[in-house]
């Protein structure tokens, strides 16, 4: 009687125990974006825990210089030049982090679409220095922004502003501006071939818009040829003309 107890209590420690297994495992295969166990990137990670890396920091005196000597030179000449158009330039803009975690997302899930285009190379975000039109131009611009929640501030007219623009790395090790849902894209804009760059240097290059509202895309949204937008990233909120409240530099 004790025996046949006891062959039962082990045949159910041993059912449990392989049941926990399979769990474990199991929960492991679907959880792809977690990162190894050892801290490296799975190759199918798009978010990842960085807990285990210290933060970058800079000093706030380099800070105060470094933006002080913005204020005071670049700034100063664009407001104070002979004939400047920009009397109260924008010093600062600001992303909140939901729309800069959703732009890095949509770079990642794409390119992971392409693996056999993207293997082993690099990604990153060129951040290029740009200025809003004059507004008559903008409006025209306005018509033909594919994104439902595009909009354009008035006040921004001739603001300093930025436009994020994804990369990658081409066989030279030089990083290259590309779609990435655009699989033509991958070696880069300046590369691409005939007809496809040509409509691209006619800015009428036809792929999905990522604005600042953007959903997950789709199969039906990426196959689209009646948009004419990259993944790039603008629609910043700039100081001026907003208020400083909040500034600590």
């Amino acid at each position: 009687m004790r025996t046949n107890i006891l062959k039962n209590f082990i045949l159910i420690a041993v059912t449990v125990l392989i049941t926990s297994l399979i769990f474990n495992y199991m929960h492991k295969k679907k959880d792809k974006d977690y990162p190894n166990d050892d801290g490296t990137r799975s190759t199918t990670s798009i978010c990842m825990d960085y807990d285990n890396q210290q933060p970058a920091t800079l000093t706030t005196d380099l800070i105060k210089s470094m933006v002080t000597k913005y204020d005071n030179t670049q700034l100063d000449y664009i407001e104070n030049a002979p004939g400047s158009v920009v009397p109260e330039d924008a010093k600062a803009i600001w992303f909140d982090i939901e729309t800069l975690k959703r732009f890095l997302y949509h770079v990642e899930f794409n390119v992971s679409k392409n693996p056999s285009l993207s293997r082993d190379k690099k990604l990153g975000i060129r951040i290029y220095y740009a200025a809003y039109p004059k507004n008559a131009d903008m409006r025209i611009f306005a018509q033909s922004q594919t994104d439902s929640t595009f909009s354009f501030n008035p006040d921004y007219e001739n603001h300093h502003t930025l436009v994020m623009i994804p990369t990658i790395t081409g066989a030279d090790g030089e990083n290259y501006d590309f779609n990435p849902l655009d699989a033509k894209t991958y070696d880069g804009f300046v590369n691409m071939k005939g007809q496809d760059k040509g409509a691209y240097l006619q800015g009428n290059y036809p792929t999905l818009s990522i604005g600042p509202s953007a959903a997950p895309a789709t199969p039906n949204m990426l196959t689209s040829q009646n948009s004419n937008g990259v993944i790039a990233r603008n629609h910043g909120v700039l100081f001026p003309p907003y208020s400083f409240t909040g500034f600590g530099f």
